[in-house]
């Protein structure tokens, strides 16, 4: 009876044994392999909600640029004037001044683009899709020469491709003496000037790029040649006519004596 018992005493203990060893390799199988392997498949997933995240944030912002948040009409309106009069472009043409200016680029066959990749949502500045409508319906950019709204000026009408090409005879120390036209399907040819009106006499066409050069001091001279008293600053109607006065585009810049 000893020996059956300590036969059975020796054979819960082999089993108790066995148990142990197979709750521990259960354990390690269980919760010590998938971890190794689970833990890299969670910071995976974690990584792409990030990027989808980042993605969705980048496109809001581009759409908030491109449109208005919800459909609605936009119609700029128009800006009278505050010269104290202004004449029929016809009158001016009979008894202004022709002034001098100075072409620094022209090119007769450039094609106006529909679209250019400066204007792209990415780049957020000029992606804004009203304002490019908006400046698709001129032909006729004014500016002054200092750097931001030449620049400005540029992108706007689509032509900073030939920035490089267009050398504006600027005064490093006065940029804003100089003042720039640019001319969209329009080849200028006379420029005659009448108090605040500035009257740009050419000829319509179906392509072409034409920029222009003022001197500002040269739109301050009366019919008989001599400088008129001027306050700090004046405001100049550019109007961009056929050669029988009719009007084919219009600019104001505020200029400064």
């Amino acid at each position: 009876m000893i020996l059956i018992k300590n036969l059975l005493e020796r054979t819960k203990l082999i089993i108790y044994i066995l148990v142990i060893i197979i709750a521990f390799l259960v354990f390690a199988l269980a919760y010590h392999e998938p971890q190794v392997s689970i833990k890299p498949v969670r910071e995976s997933q974690l990584d792409e909600t990030q990027k989808l995240l980042r993605e969705n944030q980048g496109l809001r912002e581009r759409l908030a640029r491109l449109e208005p948040v919800t459909p609605v009409k936009i119609v700029t309106a128009h800006k009278p004037s505050t010269t104290a009069f202004t004449l029929p472009a016809i009158s001016v043409m009979a008894e202004g001044t022709m002034i001098p200016f100075t072409t620094v680029y022209h090119d007769n066959t450039w094609v106006r683009p529909d679209y250019e990749p400066y204007w792209h949502s990415n780049n957020g500045q000029w992606s804004n899709l009203p304002g490019r409508i908006r400046s698709s319906y001129h032909r006729l950019f004014v500016t002054l020469g200092t750097k931001s709204l030449w620049n400005e000026t540029i992108h706007e009408s689509g032509i900073a491709e030939l920035a490089d090409q267009i050398k504006l005879p600027l005064d490093k120390n006065h940029p804003g003496d100089t003042i720039a036209v640019v001319a969209l399907q329009h080849e200028i040819f006379d420029v005659v000037v009448l108090n605040n009106q500035v009257i740009l006499i050419g000829t319509p066409s179906r392509t072409g790029v034409q920029v222009l050069a003022i001197q500002k001091q040269d739109l301050v001279q009366s019919v008989s040649g001599e400088l008129e008293a001027q306050n700090d600053s004046q405001e100049y109607l550019f109007q961009m006519v056929t050669p029988d006065g009719y009007e084919i585009d219009y600019s104001s810049v505020i200029v400064n004596f």
